[in-house]
């Protein structure tokens, strides 16, 4: 490496602007991540639904045929009541009793087949869904497991990275570092080059003064957007 201190300093910002750029694939993968956790959460709830749908529609159809069950019990009941009665009046009032119970009856299947048309409606969207499900997951966990593998490899190699920092700081002058680290935690591009006389970022003029200093090797601060300018030409010669 270089031991000159502008390139040095020069390769830091690189250093870091990788670093950076690291942390921004950690991030994109994190919201990635999130957003695959979602969509298993919302199929898994999809799923259960569907199964609180079946359940919902079989107690329907268990309360159903109950009411079925009881209805042929009070016929039967007053099947054997009309069979001992020997009074016109009463005969006759129990048999409209009947007939009406007979009525419910034919209603009351209607309903009982409807509540199992819903059931068997239930229990196919249900495995139909789970034959989906199938699909649907298996894919979402191979893409979990290949974005976990993709982060964990970017947060090792930041971890790599910013082991070697303190390194990469040696035998740069304290106020640059200063300077740096201020305007660092306030925009992305804190160092750039001089363009056309001018900020490379706001345009913002320098003056003749300050050109003759960064010719020399001097780092400037704009004096409107206060990032950090360098000569490019400064450069060229000590990578050349």
């Amino acid at each position: 490496m270089n031991n000159h201190p502008f390139l040095r300093f020069i390769n830091l910002v690189a250093f870091d602007q990788k670093i950076k750029s690291l942390e921004n694939e950690k991030i994109a993968l994190d919201h990635q991540i999130a957003a695959t956790r979602k969509q298993e959460d919302e199929y898994a709830r999809n799923l259960q639904e569907a199964r609180d749908r079946v359940l919902s529609s079989q107690k329907k159809v268990d309360a159903q045929e109950l009411e079925m069950k009881s209805l042929d019990q009070k016929e039967k009941e007053k099947k054997r009541h009309l069979e001992n009665l020997t009074d016109y009046k009463n005969y006759q009032g129990i048999k409209a009793e009947i007939e009406g119970i007979q009525h419910q009856q034919v209603e009351q299947e209607k309903i009982v087949l409807d509540a199992w048309s819903q059931l068997e409606h239930a229990q196919q969207a249900l495995q139909k869904k789970q034959q989906d499900n199938v699909q649907q997951l298996s894919e979402l966990h191979e893409r979990m497991k290949e974005l976990g593998q993709k982060y964990a490899a970017l947060d090792d190699e930041c971890a790599r990275l910013i082991a070697q920092h303190a390194e990469m700081e040696a035998d740069i002058p304290t106020e640059w570092l200063e300077k740096y680290t201020l305007m660092r935690a306030r925009v992305s591009d804190p160092v750039v080059e001089i363009f056309h006389q001018s900020c490379g970022v706001c345009s913002q003029m320098i003056t003749t003064q300050d050109m003759v200093r960064a010719r020399h090797g001097a780092l400037i601060q704009c004096q409107t957007c206060y990032r950090l300018l360098y000569a490019p030409e400064i450069k060229e010669k000590h990578t050349s």
